[in-house]
């Protein structure tokens, strides 16, 4: 056997179901082999137990037996690419067949046994993308044949003719896979076998009579689910009310199909589709073995008010004289002579925030970002700040964004809220889009000049195809004069790391670009126009971020985990820029008494809801809760909650830092809604250190963050804050830097492989004392990671293993939730509908005042509607695998995916989603309170209302115990002893230029649909 599922210590899984499985009958009808959770799994025809084949690594997908039976071809991931593997049935003899940077997907094998056919990306541009397309492999020789070509759509998930003279296939076009098509074993003209009007056909295959399978998947109703997965024939179902699994069944000799539905192994002949003829299961059981879960054991101190080094130095910029840094740091714009102590230019109320500085070619002047200014809208501006005078002026506003100023001065070259590249003529104010972005997920990187003013260059993704949307960062080369544009890769098929940290950086002289690779530091030297001159070369061999040049473009700073770093360009003259900045924890003082008389309160310890109690809070800790005194003791301020219900502080487990286009509203929309600590499941490392730093610090308001550096990626991505991998020294840096700064979390995402996955797993246990998660249910638990950040969200296969496209997730999932140690972190993106039940909502000040323009419009959207019954349905089904899985002792944290969803509201939208189908108001409170205080490693501080905890409360004007949509009606939070009230957080916006924003003409709501284009999951409910 090539590999087996049982690995050393750990806990056993039991899979007596698989959700999205796939199986195939041997041609001799005696075994089977399913793949359930990542694994492949051998079995008689008759069921029983199933012995593992496969090793979490390789990833099985789309099996098929070859017809001698004396081999197995399937689709594996293993090293980070998809690719053809064969494998003797037994599970010995493991063997790659195709290789390469392109991927490599569905695998059927030709009646004679000579090829293998498949789908493929080869014979693309990997810059301006490809296809997918048919293929053919030799199974001895490897020699590759390309049977597919039309430009424009999708051809994939292969079948071949009994009589091997032809393939069936699926061809996609702009509405999806809804053709069936044909070609010639050898190439040739395509043929149209079958449409369908709506939905999308999976999986063909052609039995020995020449009849063809394939699954049927409805039309997704929005808000979530297709409407139904159907096994048919040659156009007639042949199954009815069962949820089929995705994948191409499997014919037997004797004209039976072999298919997964409901999660079970089923077999039925196509012809007996009557009540008297229900399919046989075959029943199985499968034992996986996965490594034992670590428990978080990093410390934190929630009291110590000692200086600590400042480690969030933000997008530093070296002067044009290469004499002195601008950066931001606590939330504040700072210039630092080499050599001597920073001074501070501008320091930002806390609840805005600054960001982005670059400086004019002249040294004179630094730009940064920052809400306000009176002529602009009420959303982020470029600012300019002379540095001699001290001068503020606003240079460009309404959502501008990384901002630069042409090698002259005349020009601004900035970003709106959606990436657009514009030019600003500073002389006579005139502004034009020059290029919208190639992909969606974030903006691109800053613009940099040509010297000459005629070219701009930026880091923007694009994607290969339309069947998934992962692609490059590229290096893209705009000519300001004409809009036209070329693009470039540093190597073939590489991906500068992100779109926010990494460049590219043209040379003052015009000679090179710098960027970040593989974090690590690359120069490439380029021609006038910005295209490549030759290969490009690393100078550095630690994690490397933000890259600029000094003037006589001799010298780069870079920052090298928390760290500032000057080299010359030739990659030598290594030194360190010290910065002499120190931050604290300001909490207040421990002779601070505050008593909070609470008209109710829930303490999250159990269900029960005390009255009249007093909360007595020294300093930034609770010292006890008694019954209420009429009289406040001497010494004391009294808190008058009396009317209110006062529940532990909120969490939301899983947002994303996103303040380059929301600024400081995204932290006080979260306290406005209650949330008093947010999770980070990704953002750019440097900048979430700088965030909590300015938090803790209380230079900036919001909730506490738990840090996550970018996503860890494989050799494409998909976020600008995605780090892009294709080796092993790359994964390296970026997990060394996550040590450095001291990270509490690692993420890895949709590209990293198994291998990956289990070294950041690693790291986080090991030398960070914290949790690793990702989207995979499998190999996520196989390989150690702690965690799945959402139920179902982007896979990397066609259809994830954790939740069916009808939204139904089975025994399989239940079981690696069960034990509560592997926890689940919710995301109720379907419960955005509630917003139609209740559209008061949206008229609330924190929709119309607190929130940027295109999450109103987004708000006020869904609430113009009441929920549909698809989409009553949707959230139902949802609920019900939450509910499965809390019954069986699973572990749920509610997070939300912000700003992907309403940022604040969207907690309360989850927790009643859960509230109305069959949790009680302290199961629902609990995802969101102690729950997650425990997952990340802080309930003996936070999570409850106790004596000794931190003061983290909630004040609800109403009762959530008795109508639980009481709950959104928070007044005020407490977090770490220090009071917000909501109508503070919701003033500060609430200004003429925010009133103006309201008045603007823009399609705020068309915006909203731009900037959640090719989301990572919850396509339908945020596609709008």
């Amino acid at each position: 056997m090539e590999g087996s599922a049982v690995l050393a210590g750990g806990r056993v899984l039991e899979f007596t179901e698989g959700t999205n499985a796939s199986l195939i009958v041997s041609p001799d009808g005696r075994r089977l082999i399913t793949e359930v959770q990542g694994i492949l799994w051998s079995l008689p025809r008759e069921g029983g137990q199933a012995i593992a084949l496969t090793r979490p690594e390789l990833e099985p997908s789309r099996v098929a037996w070859s017809p001698d039976g004396s081999l197995i071809a399937v689709c594996g991931y293993q090293g980070g690419g998809f690719h053809i593997w064969t494998l003797r049935p037994d599970g010995s003899g493991l063997r790659q067949l195709t290789s390469g940077p392109w991927d490599d997907r569905g695998v059927t094998w030709s009646p004679d046994g000579t090829r293998i056919a498949f789908a493929s990306e080869r014979g693309g541009d990997p810059v301006a993308g490809s296809s997918y397309s048919i293929w053919t492999v030799d199974v001895r020789s490897a020699e590759l044949a390309r049977l597919t070509d039309t430009p424009g759509t999708e051809d994939y998930d292969p079948a071949w003719d009994p009589d091997g003279s032809r393939l069936v296939f699926v061809r996609a076009g702009g509405g999806g896979g809804r053709t069936l098509a044909s070609v010639p074993a050898d190439g040739g003209a395509v043929t149209v076998v079958r449409t369908v009007d709506t939905g999308v056909l999976v999986g063909p295959a052609v039995g020995a009579d020449g009849r063809v399978a394939y699954v049927h998947l409805g039309d997704a109703a929005p808000p979530f689910h297709a409407d139904r997965a159907t096994l048919l024939v040659d156009g007639e179902p042949v199954t009815e009310g069962e949820d089929v699994s995705p994948v191409s069944p499997s014919w037997g000799g004797d004209g039976r199909l072999f298919y997964v539905a409901d999660g079970q192994l089923r077999v039925r002949r196509p012809d007996e589709l009557t009540p008297q003829h229900t399919a046989e299961r075959i029943p199985f059981t499968a034992a996986l073995s996965v490594p034992p879960l670590a428990h978080p054991e990093k410390t934190y101190d929630f009291d110590s008010t000692s200086g600590e080094p400042v480690r969030g130095i933000h997008l530093p910029v070296l002067s044009p004289d290469g004499k002195s840094v601008a950066f931001a740091a606590l939330n504040a714009l700072w210039v630092m002579p080499i050599g001597r102590h920073p001074r501070k230019l501008v320091q930002a109320d806390a609840s805005e925030y600054i960001q982005m500085p670059s400086w004019a070619p002249d040294g004179r002047s630094v730009l940064y970002s920052r809400e306000g200014g009176p002529q602009g809208n009420g959303l982020i501006g470029v600012h300019r700040h002379w540095l001699d005078e001290g001068r503020d002026e606003i240079l460009a506003s309404g959502g501008r964004l990384n901002a630069t100023l042409s090698p002259d001065g005349t020009r601004l070259a900035c970003q709106d809220s959606t990436g657009n590249l514009l030019i600003k003529d500073l002389a006579t104010g005139t502004e034009r889009t020059l290029v919208t972005p190639l992909g969606a997920n974030g903006l691109p990187s800053r613009p940099t000049w040509s010297p000459d003013g005629r070219y701009v260059a930026f880091c923007d993704r694009n994607r290969l195809n339309q069947r998934f949307r992962e692609g490059y960062n590229l290096i893209r080369v705009v000519d300001t004069g004409t809009g036209q544009w070329t693009a470039h890769q540093p190597l073939p098929h590489a991906s500068l790391s992100d779109r926010g940290n990494a460049g590219p950086v043209w040379a003052p002289d015009g000679s090179a670009m710098a960027f970040v690779m593989e974090s690590a530091l690359w120069i490439l030297p380029v021609r006038p126009d910005g295209s490549p001159a030759g290969e490009p070369r690393r100078i550095t061999d630690e994690a490397a971020d933000h890259p600029s040049w000094s003037g006589d473009s001799r010298t780069l700073l870079y920052q090298a985990s928390g760290t500032l770093r000057l080299v010359d360009r030739d990659g030598t003259h290594r030194r360190t820029v010290s910065v002499p900045l120190r931050h604290s924890r300001r909490p207040p003082s421990r002779s601070d008494i505050t008593r909070v008389h609470a008209g109710r309160l829930w303490d999250g310890t159990g269900d029960t809801v005390l009255e009249d109690v007093d909360i007595v809070v020294r300093g930034n800790r609770v010292v006890s809760v008694e019954p209420h005194r009429a009289r406040t003791p001497s010494g004391e301020t009294r808190l008058d909650a009396s009317t209110c219900t006062i529940i532990p502080g909120l969490w939301d487990a899983h947002t994303h830092p996103w303040q380059y286009t929301y600024g400081g509203r995204q932290n006080s929309l979260m306290l406005a809604y209650g949330v008093t600590t947010n999770v980070s499941l990704g953002g750019f490392a440097h900048e979430a250190v700088r965030i909590r730093e300015s938090v803790r610090s209380g230079d900036m308001t919001g909730p506490r963050l738990f840090a996550t550096g970018e996503l860890i990626d494989g050799s494409r991505v998909a976020y600008s804050m995605g780090r892009a991998h294709a080796t092993r020294d790359g994964v390296r840096r970026s997990l060394d830097r996550a040590v450095a700064l001291d990270q509490d979390f690692v993420k890895t995402y949709v590209r990293a492989s198994a291998e990956t996955m289990r070294e950041a797993a690693r790291t986080a246990h090991e030398e960070l004392g914290v949790r690793s998660g990702s989207h995979f249910l499998s190999p996520g638990a196989a390989v150690g990671q702690d965690l799945t950040t959402h139920l179902a969200a982007t896979q990397r296969t066609e259809y994830g293993r954790a939740y069916s496209p009808t939204g139904h997730s089975y025994q399989d999932v239940l079981e690696t939730y069960r034990s509560g140690d592997f926890t689940l972190v919710i995301t109720p993106f379907t419960a955005i509908a509630l917003l139609g039940a209740d559209p008061a909502l949206a008229a609330d000040p924190r929709v119309t005042a607190l929130m940027p323009p295109w999450d109103t419009a987004l708000v006020e959207h869904y609430a113009a509607t009441p929920p549909t019954a698809a989409a009553q349905q949707a959230i139902a089904d949802e609920m019900a695998v939450y509910r499965r899985i809390l019954d069986q002792g699973g572990t749920l944290a509610l997070g939300t995916d912000a700003p992907l969803a309403p940022i604040g509201l969207h907690v309360h939208l989850g927790l009643r989603a859960l509230r109305a189908h069959g949790f009680s108001a302290a199961q629902a409170l609990r995802t969101a309170t102690v729950v997650p205080a425990r997952v990340f490693g802080v309930a003996d501080d936070l999570g409850t209302v106790e004596p000794g905890k931190v003061a983290d409360l909630t004040a609800v004007d109403g009762n959530p115990f008795d109508d639980f949509d009481d709950l959104v009606r928070t007044t005020w939070v407490m977090r770490d002893g220090v009071v917000h009230r909501q109508a503070d957080l919701v003033g500060a916006f609430d200004t003429v230029a925010g009133r103006r924003q309201r008045a603007d003409a823009t399609d705020w709501l068309e915006v909203s649909r731009r900037l959640r284009r090719e989301p990572c999951c919850a396509q339908h409910e945020f596609g709008i």
